[in-house]
């Protein structure tokens, strides 16, 4: 089934809480997947929706940390004061929070709380309702809102000598297939950048005097989502597939940034109709 077909299943508000649906990655057949790859699109909210304890579910919130070993409730000064600590104490958990709703869930079995303290993430994996407990799959940053808001995009392929030339025509088939934004051939009109390169990515952009000069092995596709104003890269992964398959995995890539842009733009949906059903059940003040 598309991921269009999925997503919609998925998206089915129900009250009170929303329904859960099993998330599935898949890999592609006879290649090695890099970072992470999002088959099914749900969405939970932290306290502010419910929670299935059965499968895998999509986790919204920020990483901090917490002393001890449980989880606990912060207010939010609280929070936020230990969000912006990238370094947790001695004996201290990092951990999953929300502070509009005020809760907290531990996290498990995953290596990048620490790299990405301070950060809204979406987590991937399973909750333990009895300890508050996410069985963490998978992690990664957040998309940020001026990513969702974006109507125009410019490509650009940084020093693509060789295979990695492939990449410029295939994005622009991609991303013209997938409608989503309006091309325009001025980086200075575009909302964001999709940059592509052989080489990881500097955070440059906007600094830099012309082309990447580093020496390019085309062994590895980079696809950076960049900031035109700041050079921030908001988004990133790659594929190291050879040069023979720099198409292939220039549209993978694509394909993975699409699920995830859907999940933000169905999680926005889903936080106003949260905060609206809040707000519409509160008690009226005299």
């Amino acid at each position: 089934m598309k991921a269009e077909g999925l997503i919609n299943r998925a998206c089915c508000f129900a009250s009170p809480s929303t329904q859960s649906v099993p998330v599935v990655r898949r890999p592609a057949p006879g290649f090695h997947m890099t970072k992470r790859f999002i088959g099914v699109v749900a969405w939970v909210f932290l306290g502010a929706l419910g929670l299935a304890a059965q499968g895998e579910q999509i986790f919204k919130g920020k990483i901090c940390w917490v002393p001890g070993e449980r989880a606990a409730v912060l207010g939010e000064s609280q929070a936020a004061a230990q969000c912006t600590d990238a370094r947790a104490k001695r004996g201290a958990k990092y951990v999953l929070s929300n502070p509009e709703s005020k809760t907290v869930y531990q996290l498990n079995g995953h290596q990048k709380p620490k790299v990405l303290a301070g950060n809204d993430v979406v987590v991937i994996g399973t909750l333990d309702r009895a300890t508050g407990t996410i069985d963490v799959a998978d992690m990664f940053r957040a998309l940020p809102p001026k990513v969702t808001r974006a109507k125009t995009a410019y490509i650009d392929c940084d020093a693509c000598p060789r295979g990695m030339a492939a990449a410029w025509l295939a994005a622009f088939q991609e991303l013209t297939d997938w409608g989503r934004f309006d091309i325009t051939p001025d980086p200075r009109k575009a909302d964001l950048i999709f940059l592509f390169s052989a080489n990881p990515y500097l955070g440059d952009y906007v600094t830099r005097d012309g082309p990447d000069k580093r020496p390019v092995s085309v062994d590895i596709t980079y696809m950076d989502v960049v900031d035109p104003n700041t050079g921030e890269s908001f988004w990133d992964d790659s594929r190291q597939w050879g040069a023979l398959f720099v198409a292939r995995a220039t549209k993978d890539l694509i394909e993975e940034f699409r699920e995830e842009l859907k999940i933000e733009e169905r999680a926005t949906v889903g936080a106003e109709l949260s905060r609206s059903r809040r707000d519409s059940s509160a008690p009226l003040s005299h």
